[in-house]
């Protein structure tokens, strides 16, 4: 009897921790959520783009200014009018830290995105290349996980392999 009372009590207090997502977990679903994303971009679909954005979003630029869902979305859309004939954008997790028992998440992260743009008077075409680290944070919801905040910490542009 007092061996099955044992065995009870380190199940249940194990049961939180069979139940909390690990770090390569959250890692690998917030990595799918990036590649997703970046899916989204290329086709050029705000609706798939914005999918996993929590409407509390706030972005954070280089310089501090802020900005919420709405804006990020005008921007997305300024991007998609571009007469781009390619795009590619690559995200990367380079770290992640659970937060919050598990219910939040600190990513870092590395995204590059290189567009084809042509440039009509040349009858050639520019390679613009956008490459940035940012600090994102995912907050595990209801409805799944959702990014509730990415702050700019460095990006360059260049185009034609010189600096913007």
């Amino acid at each position: 009897m007092r061996t099955t009372l044992t065995i009870t009590v380190l199940l249940l207090a194990a049961l939180p921790a069979l139940r909390a997502d690990t770090a390569a977990t959250v890692q690998k679903t917030l990595q799918a959520s990036y590649d997703s994303r970046d899916k989204a971009v290329a086709k050029r679909d705000i609706t798939a783009t914005l999918a996993l954005y929590a409407p509390d979003f706030v972005g954070v630029s280089q310089s501090g200014k802020t900005h919420g869902l709405a804006e990020e979305r005008a921007d997305f859309l300024k991007t998609f009018a571009l007469p781009v004939s390619a795009g590619v954008t690559v995200s990367t997790i380079q770290k992640l830290t659970l937060q919050k028992a598990g219910s939040e998440a600190a990513v870092t992260l590395h995204r590059r995105g290189t567009l084809t743009l042509p440039d009509p008077g040349a009858h050639t075409s520019r390679i613009v290349v956008l490459d940035g680290v940012y600090q994102d944070v995912w907050m595990k919801r209801s409805g799944g996980w959702r990014l509730i905040c990415e702050q700019v910490i460095s990006a360059r542009a260049t185009v034609d392999g010189k600096l913007l």
